[in-house]
């Protein structure tokens, strides 16, 4: 599992896809313009992008995908992106892998 927040944190996808690194970034660049650059991600607003496996077993605190609802769901071959905005002001998107 790869946890990311800021455009600082792009260095660790740089071995996905272009079309995968491309919608992190978008992604990544909306979170940074809306709640700072400079953010804790594991303790201030605005949230963070988090990219898995197929099957994997997502270690994220005080969430449960189980429970959550997805906000928005979208295929970016070979991932699936889902959002979740769990609490307030904590976005949470998920890439998960479909092969």
């Amino acid at each position: 599992m790869i946890k990311l927040g800021t455009e600082k944190e792009l260095f660790k996808i740089k071995h996905l896809p272009i079309n995968i690194q491309t919608a992190i970034s978008e992604d990544i660049k909306i979170l940074d313009d809306s709640y700072g650059k400079d953010r804790n991600i594991d303790v201030d607003m605005g949230g963070f992008v988090v990219v898995c496996n197929k099957g994997e077993r997502l270690n994220i605190e005080n969430f449960q995908i189980d429970f959550e609802v997805t906000e928005f769901l979208q295929a970016i071959c070979p991932y699936v992106k889902k959002l979740y905005i769990s609490g307030t002001e904590r976005n949470i998107i998920i890439y998960k892998k479909q092969e």
